[in-house]
C-alpha cells in the first residue's frame, strides 16, 4: 500500500477513532460494570418507533452471547427485531460436536470450560443440566537429547526434573541467566518474550519447537501483545530442589494448575451440547439455519442470502446494526459499497495470518494403556508426528464412545500453514495415515485397536497473532463500526488472547451492551484486564447470590461436597491442592484462627461481596452435636429472615476469657497466646463505645451476613479488627472476635 494511501486512511478515520478514544478515557475512570452494576443504568425505551433490526451472522459462542443479551433486554427494547443467520443446520460453530457412523463423538478440537466471567458461568448452569468434573492432567510428550521419549507434566518449565540431564541442565542454565540478569527491554516479538521469560535453554528444548508447530510460523514473526505483560518466571531454587528429590527417587508433582486443576465437561453430547443448550434458551424464531450470507451492501445496509440448498435464488435482508462472527478476512471480501477505502480494507485483511486445523478422531477397542488412562491431553513438539495435541477424549465422558469400557478414543489436532509448502502432505488420506502411524510409533495404540477414523478440516483453525495484526485491526475495525458493523469472536475479532469460549461469548454480550446502551466493551479492547481477574459484572436482574467461606486447616471436607460449587475455602494447613473441585481454593498463612480468615475475606472482597456470605469452620457435623448448624443451607434461608447465627445469650467476662475451659492449659503449653488487652478494650476500639452488660454470641464462630449488614461498617473497621489476629496462629483475641461476630453482623 502506498504511503499516501495510508495517510489518507488515517485522516478519513479520525472522527471514527475519536469515539474509540472516548471509551478508552471512560475506562480509565473505573466505569466497569462490576463497580456500577448494569441494573442501575437507566435505559431509554423506544415507543411507536420503527423496528430496530439487529442481524447476527453465525451461531457460535459470540453470536449466542449477543442473542442472549438481546433476549434479556427485550422488554426495555421491545421494538428490537433479531435475526440469527447460520449456514449449518445447528448452532455452535467451531464449538459444535459430531457423532460418527460408529457411534464415537468428536469435538472440533480440544475444548474445555475455563471461565473468567460469572455471567458466562451462570448461563452455562442454565443451559446444561448434567456435568462431569474432571482433573486437568496435561503433559508434553517429547524426545530428549538422550533419544528417549518421556511425559513431562505441563507447564514444562515447572517440571524440568523429568528431562534427561543434558536438557535439564540446559534449561536450568537459561533460567539462572534470566533470573540473575532479567531483561529490561520490551520484547519486540514473541521470540524475544520467550527468551526474556524462559531463557535460551527452554526455548531450544521446547518453546520454539512447540509454538512453531501450533502457530505454523516462526516465533519471531509473532507479536508479544497477545501473551500479556507479565508471566511468572519459574523459581530456580524450587526447580533445583525438585531435581534433587527426583534424583533421590522422590517425585514432587507440580502440574501448575493449582486451584484450577478441575474442569467441567458436559456429560452428554460434547461441547456442542453447551451451545445447543444456550440456543434452546432463546426464541427459536430468531434462527435461520442453512442460510448463507453471500454479500453485504454497506450503502443500502442489506445482506444477500441463499437459503437451504437453493444456490440460485438470492434473498435480501435489511439491517440497522450487523454483528458478524465470520472470519474477518472472508467477511470484508463480501462487502460492496461506494466507499473509496473498501479496496484498501480488503488489501489489509489479506495480510491476516491463520492456520488450518485438521481434527483426526481415532476410535479404539478396549481401554487406554496405563500411560494414558490418567491424562486429559498431551502436547507434541517433535516433528515426527503431524499433530501438536492429542486429547484422551473418552476420559471426558462415557458418552464419547459407543459403549463405555469396551471402547476408548483419541482426538488429535494438526496445524497446517495458511500456505503449505507441500499441499500433498495435508490431504485427508495422508494426514490420517500419518496420525495413526505416529500413535503406533509412540506405543499408544496398535493397528488392531482402530475401529473408527474421523476427519474434519477447519479452514480457519487458529488466528495467528502475527507482527502486523494490531496495525490491521486498528484500521479495519473502526472502519467497520463506522458502517454499523461489529466484527467479533475468535476470527471476527482475530485476537487469540480473548478467543476462548468464555471470551467469545462475552464479546457478544458486550457488543450488544455497547450498541443498545452505550456501555463500553471490556473483553475485546482490553484482554489483559479481563484476563487478570474474575469478572463479576453484566448481570441485569441479579439473582440471589450466596457464598460459603470456609476456614480450613486439615479437617475432612466431604461434608462440603453438596455446596462445593459455592464454597471459597481458605486453607492454612499443609495441603496445597483441594481434595475435590470447589469454587475457589486459596492458601493463607496459619494466623489468627478463623477470625483472621473471615476478616481477610471481607477486606479483600469488600466491594464485591455476595448477597449473603456464610462463614464456617472446616470441621463438619460432629457426633456430639457440637457443630454450629444442622445444614449449611440453613444459614442462607435464615439470613433472609435476619437471623445470622445460632446465637446464645451470654454474660461475658469483659476482662478476659483465658480462665475458662481448657484455656489455662492451652496458655501454659503455648498453644494459645494470652492477650495483653481485654475483650472490653477490643470492643471499645472497634465500636467507639462502652460495652453492654452482655452479648449474644454465634456458636462455634459460624455465622452468615448479608452484604448490606457487613457494609454497615466501613472496610477500615475490619482492617482495624485484623490487627488483633494477624500475628499468631492462636491468639486469645481470636476468641474475642468469636464473641463479637453476632453484634457485628446483626442489625
Amino acid at each position: 500500500m502506498a504511503t499516501k494511501s495510508r495517510k489518507s486512511i488515517t485522516i478519513a478515520l479520525a472522527l471514527t477513532l475519536a469515539s474509540v478514544v472516548v471509551y478508552v478515557c471512560c475506562y480509565g475512570a473505573d466505569m466497569s460494570p462490576t463497580k456500577y452494576p448494569i441494573s442501575n443504568i437507566e435505559t431509554p425505551k423506544r415507543h411507536n418507533e420503527k423496528a430496530f433490526h439487529i442481524v447476527i451472522i453465525g451461531s457460535g459462542p459470540t453470536a449466542l452471547g449477543a442473542a442472549q443479551r438481546l433476549h434479556e433486554l427485550r422488554q426495555q427494547y421491545s421494538n428490537t427485531k433479531v435475526t440469527i443467520l447460520e449456514q449449518q443446520d445447528k448452532p455452535g460453530g467451531l464449538a459444535s460436536s459430531e457423532r460418527d457412523e460408529k457411534g464415537f463423538l468428536w469435538d472440533m478440537g480440544g475444548h474445555v470450560v475455563f471461565s473468567h466471567y460469572d455471567y458466562f458461568d451462570k448461563t452455562l448452569d442454565r443451559a446444561v443440566a448434567e456435568w462431569n468434573q474432571r482433573v486437568r492432567a496435561a503433559y508434553a510428550f517429547m524426545m530428549g537429547s538422550d533419544g528417549e521419549r518421556r511425559f513431562i507434566s505441563y507447564p514444562v518449565q515447572n517440571n524440568i526434573e523429568v528431562m534427561d540431564k543434558v536438557d535439564q541442565q540446559k534449561c536450568l542454565a537459561g533460567l539462572e541467566e534470566i533470573t540473575s540478569n532479567p531483561s529490561k527491554e520490551k520484547p519486540a516479538n514473541f521470540d524475544q518474550w520467550l527468551l526474556h521469560n524462559f531463557g535460551i535453554g527452554l526455548c531450544e528444548v521446547f518453546m520454539r519447537k512447540y509454538n512453531k508447530k501450533v502457530w505454523t510460523v516462526e516465533t519471531n514473526q509473532m507479536n508479544a501483545v497477545w501473551v500479556g505483560e507479565r508471566v511468572a518466571v519459574p523459581d530456580v531454587n524450587k526447580l533445583k530442589a525438585k531435581i534433587q528429590a527426583y534424583d533421590n527417587g522422590r517425585r514432587v508433582e507440580d502440574s501448575g494448575w493449582g486451584p484450577n486443576r478441575f474442569f467441567r465437561f458436559p456429560k452428554y453430547n460434547g461441547t456442542g451440547a453447551i451451545w445447543q443448550g444456550v440456543a434452546n434458551l432463546l426464541p427459536q424464531e430468531w434462527f435461520q439455519f442453512r442460510t448463507r450470507v453471500t454479500g453485504v451492501d454497506l450503502d443500502s445496509q442489506q445482506l444477500f442470502l441463499v437459503k437451504g440448498g437453493d444456490e440460485y435464488t438470492t434473498h435480501a435482508l435489511s439491517y440497522d446494526k450487523l454483528i458478524s462472527t465470520e472470519p474477518l478476512d472472508i467477511f470484508v471480501n463480501m462487502l460492496v459499497c461506494k466507499d473509496d477505502y473498501l479496496s484498501q480494507m480488503k488489501e489489509l485483511v489479506s495480510g491476516l495470518v491463520y492456520s488450518h486445523t485438521h481434527v483426526i478422531g481415532i476410535g479404539l477397542l478396549g481401554q487406554p494403556p496405563k500411560t494414558l488412562s490418567d491424562k486429559s491431553w498431551m502436547y507434541f513438539p517433535d516433528s515426527d508426528s503431524p499433530f501438536y495435541r492429542v486429547t484422551v477424549f473418552s476420559n471426558y465422558s462415557d458418552d464419547h464412545v459407543p459403549k463405555a469400557g469396551a471402547y476408548w478414543s483419541l482426538m488429535c489436532e494438526a496445524a497446517e500453514p495458511k500456505e503449505a509448502t507441500n499441499p500433498k502432505d495435508w490431504t485427508e488420506k495422508n494426514v490420517v495415515a500419518a496420525t495413526v502411524k505416529a500413535l503406533i510409533t509412540y506405543g499408544f495404540i496398535t493397528d488392531e485397536m482402530v475401529v473408527s477414523k474421523y476427519y474434519r478440516r477447519l479452514d480457519h483453525g487458529y488466528p495467528v497473532p502475527h507482527l502486523k495484526r494490531e496495525s490491521i485491526l486498528n484500521i479495519v475495525q473502526p472502519w467497520l463500526s463506522a458502517h454499523s458493523i461489529y466484527s467479533r469472536g475468535r476470527f471476527g475479532g482475530w485476537r487469540y488472547e480473548v478467543a476462548n469460549q468464555d471470551h467469545s461469548f462475552m464479546q457478544g454480550v458486550e457488543i450488544v451492551d455497547q450498541i443498545l446502551r452505550g456501555i463500553p466493551e471490556e473483553t475485546y479492547p482490553h484482554p489483559n484486564f479481563v484476563n487478570s481477574r474474575k469478572n463479576t459484572g453484566r448481570f441485569l436482574n441479579q439473582p440471589l447470590e450466596y457464598e460459603f467461606v470456609i476456614a480450613h486447616y486439615n479437617e475432612e471436607l466431604d461434608w462440603l461436597k453438596p455446596i462445593a460449587n459455592r464454597s471459597h475455602v481458605y486453607h492454612k494447613g499443609p495441603d496445597m491442592q483441594p481434595p475435590f473441585a470447589v469454587s475457589k481454593w486459596e492458601t493463607l498463612p496459619n494466623l489468627g484462627r478463623e477470625s483472621h480468615t473471615y476478616l481477610h475475606h471481607i477486606i479483600e472482597n469488600y466491594d464485591n461481596l455476595k448477597n449473603i456470605t456464610v462463614f464456617l469452620q472446616g470441621h463438619g457435623p460432629q457426633s456430639d452435636g457440637g457443630f454450629c448448624f444442622p445444614q449449611p443451607m440453613d444459614f442462607v434461608t435464615n439470613a433472609l429472615k435476619k437471623r445470622f447465627c445460632r446465637a446464645r445469650g451470654a454474660t461475658e467476662d469483659w476482662n478476659g476469657l483465658h480462665y475458662t475451659g481448657n484455656m489455662p492449659q492451652d496458655i501454659k503449653s503455648g498453644v494459645l497466646r494470652k492477650s495483653n488487652t481485654t475483650l472490653s478494650d477490643v470492643y471499645a476500639a472497634l465500636f467507639n463505645a462502652s460495652h453492654p452488660p452482655s452479648l449474644p454470641r454465634c456458636l462455634k464462630g459460624c455465622f452468615s451476613g448479608t452484604r448490606d449488614n457487613i457494609w454497615k461498617h466501613p472496610k477500615s473497621f475490619y482492617q482495624k479488627a485484623m490487627r488483633y489476629v494477624d500475628f499468631h496462629p492462636n491468639p486469645e483475641e481470636g476468641h474475642f472476635m468469636e464473641r463479637l461476630w453476632c453484634v457485628i453482623v446483626n442489625e
